[in-house]
């Protein structure tokens, strides 16, 4: 005889409490951190759902087959490509590739989001929420945003090896963000792929002033050597909210072996609908030094 069984249902509405009662912290920056985001049956359900905990490859080709198969195709994202056979050739031959970013950036990365979970998998369960106005509204009350002059995005994100972002504070027109740590390996904590969360060293001071004195100019992306680590978001399960602001610097850069497991993220934002200011470069805060 045939039992039908009901499929589990999960409430993460939880999550929403949590945000809320939060306290703020101020090292390096104003930020929210929350150690244990989900509930710990909750968060084996999503690490070991098969769209986030996929098998090992045997090579970079075979790990982006896996990828597309699993529901994830690569975006627009900055610090990568959607240009997969220009990263493959990039994995093959770093030292004589001439699709290295330039500039800030050493790396040259991929990252893949999601786009349709498995009906009724916590991973479904857990997109449906996020896209509730359950968690926008106590992120937005969290940090005093008026929600109906921005609009919001998120999504389930994989990072592969290469992936960099060098320091930055983001852009004005960014009202929040946060990064919810999902890895499903147990030893995740020590690879190289972490965000690392910044300060400008003391000879840098004048950049955070410029900023400060000039709201119409944008802020861009400086040089690691420009800035300090004083804190990385390690722990899986763990949860950074920020307001960016002329002192939220942050960056990443991974090295490590994707074939295995990837770097996984819930990844959000908040944008104002309507900012203006004026694109800048790093090397132009370089004539601002001795002003």
């Amino acid at each position: 005889m045939f039992f039908w069984k009901k499929p589990k249902t999960y409430d993460f509405s939880y999550v929403s409490k949590k945000i809320a009662s939060a306290p703020f912290t101020f090292k390096p920056f104003k930020h929210v951190y929350i150690a244990d985001l989900f509930e710990p049956a909750d968060f084996r359900a999503i690490t070991a759902d098969p769209q986030i905990k996929l098998k090992a490859a045997r090579d970079d080709a075979e790990l982006i087959d896996n990828l597309h198969e699993a529901g994830f195709k690569e975006i627009n994202f900055p610090g990568t490509t959607m240009d997969i056979e220009a990263y493959l050739s990039w994995r093959r031959d770093r030292p004589n590739s001439k699709v290295l970013n330039q500039d800030t950036c050493e790396g040259f990365g991929v990252t893949m989001r999601m786009q349709k979970p498995r009906q009724n998998s916590a991973v479904d369960h857990l997109l449906a929420f996020l896209a509730s106005d359950s968690i926008w509204n106590s992120l937005s009350e969290k940090f005093q945003i008026d929600r109906g002059a921005t609009y919001t995005d998120m999504g389930i994100q994989k990072y592969l090896d290469g992936y960099e972002i060098s320091p930055h504070a983001d852009i004005r027109k960014k009202a929040l963000t946060f990064m919810v740590n999902i890895n499903p390996s147990n030893i995740s904590e020590g690879l190289v792929h972490h965000t690392h969360y910044m300060e400008l060293s003391p000879s840098r001071a004048y950049v955070r002033k410029f900023w400060d004195d000039n709201s119409t100019i944008d802020r861009c992306w400086v040089p690691w050597s420009w800035c300090e680590t004083r804190k990385q978001q390690t722990k899986n399960n763990s949860m950074v909210i920020f307001a960016p602001a002329n002192d939220t610097l942050h960056a990443v850069r991974a090295d490590y072996d994707h074939l295995q497991t990837q770097r996984t993220q819930i990844y959000g934002n908040i944008w104002f609908k309507e900012y203006a200011s004026t694109p800048s470069r790093w090397q132009d805060l370089e004539a601002v030094s001795d002003r």
